[in-house]
Order: structure tokens, then C-alpha cells, then sequence
């Protein structure tokens, strides 16, 4: 099945017009926290705030699946 993984954020959203391939939606929402850490260590770089930019993970038809907010995928402790 394909997955788009929409960005949203306070700086705008951004829309995955292509979407990749996967076998399930677990692997998709792996992937995208992936996807979420490695965008984390660039804001966090440029000192920009992480606070409500999630991917939200749709379907063909633009149903969301799955949210995947960038606060939780970064260990604190």
C-alpha cells in the first residue's frame, strides 16, 4: 500500500504528493519516526522549535492513518 507523510507544522505544512510503498502501516509509521528524528537533529541545530510538527500519515485517499507528532519520538531521560 502507498503512505504520504504529510508535515505539519508552525512554519507551514508540506505535502507528500509521491508517497512511498510499504507492507503495513507499522512499517510506514516506523519509517516516519525515523524520518522525524533525522528532521529533529536539524531543527534542533538551527535552534528552531520541534512544538506541533507532526507527520500525519495518509492514505491514497488522503484518509490519516496514523499521526507521528516530532516531541515524541525524542528521549528525554
Amino acid at each position: 500500500m502507498r503512505y504520504f507523510f504529510h508535515m505539519r507544522s508552525h512554519h507551514g505544512d508540506e505535502t507528500d504528493d509521491q508517497g512511498l510503498e510499504f507492507p503495513s502501516l507499522e512499517t510506514a509509521r516506523g519509517q516516519a519516526e525515523e524520518a522525524a528524528r533525522e528532521i529533529v537533529a536539524e531543527l534542533v541545530m538551527q535552534q528552531e522549535r520541534i512544538d506541533g510538527t507532526r507527520f500525519e500519515i495518509t492514505d491514497e485517499h488522503g484518509r490519516i492513518l496514523a499521526t507521528v507528532p516530532f516531541r515524541d519520538v525524542v528521549k528525554l531521560d
